[in-house]
């Protein structure tokens, strides 16, 4: 199905990222990669094994220090060249690579991404602008308040492709997604919103359809503070594609609802400990108004994220597969050597 249907929006002559439709696209679309998140169990994971290898006498791994963003933690070298690892954050930057100007939202460690990150990339990072997303009452308050700290870096795009630093990123899924959401407007739709998704026995994050196949709700336990119902579904994979403008107006108007300065967010429906405000929020919007659409064709591997230290080597057998099949789809990861 991945096949067929990027043949389907792009032409059979046309499938690589920096040909035809998708080079076009490009000149109108950021790519947003949010790495600001504090990751509490990242963090607590580290703390963990720099505490284990000073209590056996031995000098801790200078990658294992909690302060330090996990998206700048190194694994495994997929992409090629002399280096034996680059941060997590390489494969976000690595699926979005030519589909559209680079905007990184980060909580500071800007001279660590540029020297051990994007110079590690080379040529496939792209130029980049930064956005720094600030701490409200001692953390972060969710991938949403950190888009919308970046709006002046996107808001003039018509499509932002959005994912997150610790995932096992495709970039076949990247850009279908960018491609779909383009070619249901210029056929009439009204879509502000394409959310590629996989197929679980249990998924994290379900979605629930309504009428038509429509989503009309994307569950998400951690964020609402509350289990969740089993059973099989569909899940989100961390990449989603908007409309940008309609994303701009559907963040301003949650913050400008349920924002406070020096506490954070109150959304009705998010747990209130967490004072976040998510993209979730806005993609429930944009289910409510009709104006989302689920793309049914990303893989089940590429939700591997990195949550903690134990996770890596899950991740990188997870990327290592799914950089293979975007890659026999006519969608390869840039190489760098």
């Amino acid at each position: 199905m991945r096949k067929q249907l990027g043949r389907l929006l792009c032409g059979s002559a046309a499938l690589s990222v920096g040909t035809g439709k998708l080079a076009e696209l490009s000149r109108r679309t950021v790519a947003l990669s949010l790495l600001a998140g504090a990751g509490t169990r990242w963090t607590r994971s580290v703390e963990a094994a720099r505490a284990a290898a000073l209590g056996r006498g031995e000098t801790p791994d200078p990658a294992l220090d909690p302060g330090r963003p996990r998206g700048l933690y190194p694994v495994r070298n997929l992409l090629g060249g002399p280096l034996a690892s680059l941060p997590i954050a390489a494969y976000a930057l690595a699926a979005t690579a030519g589909l559209g100007r680079r905007v990184l939202v980060v909580r500071g460690y800007e001279a660590e991404f540029e020297s051990e990150l994007l110079r590690s990339l080379g040529a496939a990072a792209g130029e980049w602008r930064w956005a720094t997303q600030p701490e409200v009452a001692g953390k972060p308050r969710g991938h949403g308040d950190a888009a919308l700290r970046a709006l002046d870096a996107w808001k003039d795009a018509d499509y932002v492709v959005a994912n997150f630093g610790g995932d096992a990123a495709s970039p076949a899924t990247a850009a279908l997604g960018l491609l779909c959401i383009d070619a249901l407007n210029r056929a009439g739709e009204d879509v502000a919103f394409v959310l590629p998704a996989a197929r679980f026995g249990n998924p994290s994050y379900p979605i629930a359809f309504g009428p038509g196949g429509l989503p009309r709700a994307f569950g998400h336990a951690k964020l609402a503070g509350r289990e969740l119902p089993g059973g099989a579904g569909w899940a989100n994979v961390g990449v989603r594609v908007y409309r940008a403008a309609d994303l701009a107006a559907a963040l301003v108007e949650l913050a400008d609802a349920h924002f406070e300065e020096g506490y954070g967010y109150r959304v009705p429906g998010n747990d209130p400990e967490g004072r976040e405000l998510a993209l979730d929020n806005a993609d429930a919007v944009f289910a409510s108004r009709g104006q989302a659409r689920v793309l049914a064709a990303a893989l089940p591997t590429e939700l591997s994220p990195v949550k903690e230290l134990g996770d890596v080597a899950a991740f990188e057998a997870a990327e290592e597969g799914n950089l293979r099949d975007s890659a026999a789809l006519g969608f390869p990861a840039p190489r760098l050597g």
